[in-house]
């Protein structure tokens, strides 16, 4: 059994703040070890659960935040940010189920965690095929196109009831609960990860019970941004349409191939917020 892991930082069991997430910030390394020491318990159940083969990629910031040397010597990891599917590089049809660890809530789920969708600084929000995503949503509708179920998510609360409604029968953890989106009540974290290594071998053990996200025959992903420049600059793109004067459009007979289009949307709005503030 192979098992795609997708990990996410603002998610992990005791981190709150931002500067528990940024490299060079006062709690990061403190934020790195309960990074792998989550991701390692999903490995754990997967593990217990049968898996022969698990490949873990980094979705966080740089994409380079594993301490490596600590993470469970059984699975491959995937580092770098410059990756065409971003928090999804390695995807395939070859995998058997997929797991997302760390997961926050979709901007503007005031409560959740750091909540955001990608850019903080600059999407204000997705719609995806008439319906708003957040990261979690959007990323299962990449591994569904290729036959590959998310069947475990760990996060918040806000979290869990975000995917719950977005993957039918998904397995989740929730290893806290946001309070203002810069605070949270935690469990503590030993109690978080055996929460997390139980439910990612009874998800796996049910696997059946979480069916792939079905891909429509045409896709549609709205992007509004938080400014008015980044929309203009991003309507520059080929087949990338401006609709006002903050939200732009794109479409594609394979949602598989939006990432690329969206991670090249935030390189060019990343260079731009250069230009606006010098």
């Amino acid at each position: 059994m192979k098992v795609f892991i997708s990990l996410d930082m603002e998610g992990i069991s005791g981190i709150t703040e931002w500067e528990d997430t940024i490299p060079g910030n006062r709690h990061y390394e403190a934020g790195r070890r309960l990074l792998t020491q989550d991701v390692n318990a999903a490995i754990e159940g997967a593990l217990e659960a049968g898996a022969t083969q698990i490949v873990v990629n980094e979705s966080h910031g740089p994409m380079n935040n594993l301490i490596l040397e600590d993470l469970h010597p059984q699975a491959d990891v995937i580092r770098g940010s410059f990756k065409p599917l971003s928090m999804m590089q390695g995807i395939d049809s070859t995998y058997d189920a997929a797991f997302f660890v760390g997961y926050h809530g979709k901007a503007g789920v005031g409560d959740a965690v750091l909540n955001h969708t990608y850019s903080s600084l600059s999407i204000h929000r997705l719609v995806l095929n008439g319906k708003e995503v957040g990261e979690a949503g959007l990323n299962a509708t990449i591994a569904g196109a290729f036959g590959v179920p998310v069947v475990l998510v760990t996060g918040d609360s806000q979290t869990a009831k975000e995917v719950e409604e977005d993957i039918p029968g998904v397995f989740t953890v929730a290893v806290k609960t946001g309070i203002t989106g810069l605070s949270s009540q935690a469990i503590h974290p030993v109690r978080a990860r055996e929460m997390i290594r139980q439910k990612a071998k009874e998800a796996l053990i049910n696997l059946s019970r979480v069916q792939p996200l079905v891909q429509k025959a045409e896709n549609t992903l709205e992007v509004e941004f938080t400014k008015s420049q980044f929309a203009t600059a991003v309507s520059w793109m080929p087949g990338v349409e401006l609709i006002d004067g903050r939200t732009v459009r794109f479409q594609s007979s394979d949602v598989v191939t939006m990432m690329p289009v969206l991670s090249s949307m935030l390189l060019i709005t990343g260079q731009v917020n250069r230009m606006i503030t010098g």
